[in-house]
Parts: C-alpha cells; structure tokens; sequence
C-alpha cells in the first residue's frame, strides 16, 4: 500500500471515529445546548442545585430536603438543576412564594433548566393561584419533592 493511500485511510477512519463519538460535556455547554435531560454532568447526588447566572454562573444553593425559604438564593436563580435521586420524591415543585406558596413549577429528576432568562420556564401549575404563567426566572422563593411532576 502507497504512503498516500495509508494517509487517505487513516485521515478516513479517523473522521468516521470523530463523527460517532459521543460529545463532552464541555462540548455540548460550549455548543450552547438548552433545555432539560441535556448533559448530565455528574451521577446523581440527591440534591437540588440552583445558581444565580445561568450554565452554573453566580453563587450556587443547593437543597437535599425541602426548603420553605431559599434565603440567598430566592428570586435569583437562572439555572435549575434537578439532580435528585431516582425513585419517590424524586421530581421538585418551584414554588413563587414561600412555604409552597402560589403557583408552582415542576423540575423532574435530572432534569436541568440550564438557563431560565430565556423565557421558556413558566409556573403551569396552580391555575388561578399569585404568579400563575409568570417566569421562573428570579422568582422562585420555596420548594418540596414531590413523586411526579403532575402533581397539582
């Protein structure tokens, strides 16, 4: 076989490879992916993580349990990340005021909301309740894990 030729498959098998292998994390973050089940970037850890700038900028909060006032990080949250245990309680309501009140949101397991500036993220739970239909976006103020996201 040629040099060229040996230099033509190669270069060849090493396109197909690079066109079949999985991406990185870092490389679906730097494509700019958005919305939820996108990357999973860590096995799960039972906590609800949040952060103040969206794609895990500002100051981070996190939860294991319920939280009925999220303190530092209420109203300041662009990026939501559900990575809770699989299994019961395992999806979050979001809820507008404290103490799991008004309209609420739901984030199920794994689930991350990279960037809630974008206007995609909205409280559809609780018809007729304060903030119905209203962003997500820095206005979160409580939460409780519930077994399913279409809870009421």
């Amino acid at each position: 076989m040629s040099v060229k030729r040996l230099f033509t498959v190669a270069a060849s098998a090493a396109a197909v490879a690079a066109l079949f292998s999985p991406l990185s994390s870092a490389s679906a973050l730097d494509a700019g992916t958005q919305g939820t089940k996108s990357v999973q970037l860590a096995s799960a850890d039972g906590y609800l993580h949040v952060y103040t700038q969206p794609y895990g900028g500002g100051r981070e909060c996190k939860w294991q349990g319920n939280s009925d006032n999220w303190g530092s990080c209420r109203n300041l949250t662009s990026d939501i990340w559900n990575n809770g245990y699989a299994g019961g309680l395992d999806a979050v309501d979001l809820y507008t005021a404290p103490n799991g009140g008004g309209a609420h949101a739901c984030i199920g397991q794994g689930d991350r909301w990279w960037d809630t500036t974008t206007d995609n993220y909205h409280f559809t739970y609780g018809a007729g309740l304060s903030q119905f239909g209203a962003t997500v976006n820095n206005n979160i103020s409580s939460h409780r894990w519930v077994d399913y996201c279409s809870q009421g």
